[in-house]
């Protein structure tokens, strides 16, 4: 019997990761009435306010249209705003609402408080490569020529 090569054994640990994480956001962002990309968003305006539209749609890894489509349910939630940007007229910036706000603090304390719970399983000796590695595996994928590629 051949050994099974290691980058199959990294997809299912990767895809595993993904479900379960995905789950958890799912749950998170569901309990708020808001869906698990609509959660990305609003993580990424409190990291990044006053973005244009397509800036957000490049660090989300998702097109225009259907991020567009996104954010104006959220527009419509009052938890994004929309404002012209003061460099160029043509073009609006998002930014959180002060509802979007206490919207975001609610999933990021849910996320926290998993997360803590999630390291108490991991010996403490080990938490520092734990993060170690979950860093270099995401600059990896992101310095992937194929990373963050639509798919067509």
């Amino acid at each position: 019997m051949r050994p099974i090569p290691q980058y199959v054994s990294v997809r299912e640990v990767l895809q595993q990761l993904v479900r379960r994480f995905g789950l958890l956001q799912k749950e998170g962002a569901q309990c708020c009435g808001i869906t698990v990309l609509q959660s990305h968003i609003l993580y990424e305006l409190n990291r990044q306010p006053n973005i244009s539209l397509n800036d957000l749609a490049e660090s989300l890894c998702v097109d225009t249209s259907t991020l567009s489509r996104q954010v104006q349910a959220l527009v419509e939630l009052d938890l994004v705003s929309r404002t012209p940007d003061p460099k160029d007229r043509r073009y609006v910036v998002l930014s959180l609402t002060e509802q979007g706000s206490k919207q975001y603090e609610a999933i990021a304390e849910q996320m926290a408080e998993y997360l803590s719970n999630l390291f108490r399983q991991i010996p403490e000796e080990k938490h520092q490569q734990v993060m170690e590695s979950l860093f270099m595996l995401s600059e990896a994928m992101k310095n992937s020529p194929d990373c963050c590629t639509p798919p067509m």
